[in-house]
């Protein structure tokens, strides 16, 4: 057991639960009255709206020379954070082939690859005709920006998978809720979109370009007699020959192997499956039969993640690096803890106090975050 696996067992229930739930934003009205602000790559674009998100909201973005995938990362931005650079690091370790075109890293690996920002999802189009895609200057559908696209910019433009394309003067809006349930969530990354409600907000110039994308799930399997949780993913080439058939030919090896009798729990191609999920879309997750199912996973996941081992880890290392009081304090408030409520005390005594509140208040994924955002290499 490490704080890795702590951070892991989170985020794969922090992912089940947002496949199912919804949230709405709002947009303050002095944000809008602004010129653009352009760019050229999405890393820049990531970068700039995480350093303050709010101010973004309603700006005017202009995009150019990216390239269009149905693909939409699964927890958008998530891949240009420091924390997740972090978390990517030394993974070659997790390596069990390697060929010249092919890698295969094992589950923990692959964990901590998705952990990082690879992973995508294909959702389908709305009532309205509103469809959800993303751009990227690198071609990768799990580093790239997400567009709402409204059917008649679709209609008159035709755009596909694989356009390179000029985008002039789209807003950045905080998703609504039929598009934010499918969305993970993380401090500091906002869940918004650029809206493309006119033709002459995007400009098509080129076609057919192949685009990555990266096709993920959560696989429950045995080991050694223990049922574990990990996250899969498969990097797909858009313009590989029969590329869906190779995705469902390899999610169903991967299951098998070395005995893992594994199970997917959540497929990332809503509008057309390739493989066979728990739950095929997160209206599964809201069927009064399987709620209570469903609580019984979270239970599974968090007995196997987050146990007594896992907390006396968190209370013996937290205060290797929240060495005073005042760095305990300033954690608590941090994660949405009164500081007033912990008594005065040693770094160690007062962590141990945080760590059970963090507990009481369901706030532990929180200060898991707070301590990988703080000090990455605790969880290395």
């Amino acid at each position: 057991m490490s704080l890795r696996n702590l951070y892991k067992g989170l985020k794969i229930i922090e992912t089940i639960q947002n496949y199912s739930l919804s949230g709405i934003f709002n947009i303050e009205e002095n944000t809008r009255k602004s010129s653009s602000r352009y760019y050229y790559q999405e890393e820049s674009f990531w970068k700039s709206v995480m350093q303050n998100p709010e101010k973004f909201w309603g700006k005017e973005i202009d995009l150019y020379n990216f390239v269009v995938s149905e693909w939409v990362a699964r927890v958008p931005g998530l891949y240009w954070t420091e924390q997740s650079q972090n978390i990517r690091t030394n993974v070659d370790s997790h390596i069990t082939f390697k060929s010249r075109e092919y890698t295969e890293f094992n589950p923990p690996g692959k964990s901590k690859k998705v952990l990082g920002g690879i992973g995508t999802l294909l959702l389908p189009t709305t009532e309205q005709g509103t469809v959800l895609m993303s751009v990227s200057s690198s071609s990768n559908a799990s580093t790239g920006v997400p567009i709402l696209v409204f059917s008649e910019v679709l209609s008159q433009l035709k755009i596909k998978q694989g356009n390179t394309v000029n985008i002039k003067k789209a807003r950045w809006q905080p998703m609504d809720i039929q598009w934010v349930q499918h969305f993970g969530s993380m401090k500091d990354i906002p869940r918004g979109y650029l809206v493309i409600d006119d033709p002459n907000k995007i400009e098509v110039f080129q076609s057919d370009l192949p685009v990555i994308y990266h096709p993920f799930s959560i696989m429950e399997y045995e080991n050694a007699d223990t049922k574990l949780y990990d996250f899969v993913y498969v990097r797909a080439d858009s313009k590989a020959e029969d590329i869906d058939l190779k995705i469902e030919k390899f999610f169903e090896y991967y299951r098998k192997k070395d005995d893992r009798n594994g199970e997917y729990l959540l497929n990332p191609n809503v509008k057309k499956p390739i493989f066979e999920a728990r739950y095929m879309t997160p209206l599964d997750l809201q069927k009064p039969s399987e709620k209570a199912k469903l609580k019984l996973l979270y239970e599974r996941v968090k007995g196997q993640h987050f146990n007594n081992v896992a907390i006396d880890l968190l209370v013996n290392d937290l205060p290797k690096f929240y060495q005073s009081s005042r760095s305990i304090i300033t954690l608590a408030e941090n994660v949405g803890i009164n500081p007033a409520i912990l008594n005065e005390d040693s770094a160690t005594t007062m962590s141990a106090q945080l760590i059970s509140l963090c507990i009481e208040k369901e706030k532990v994924e929180l200060l898991v975050d707070r301590m990988l955002f703080d000090y990455p290499q605790i969880f290395k």
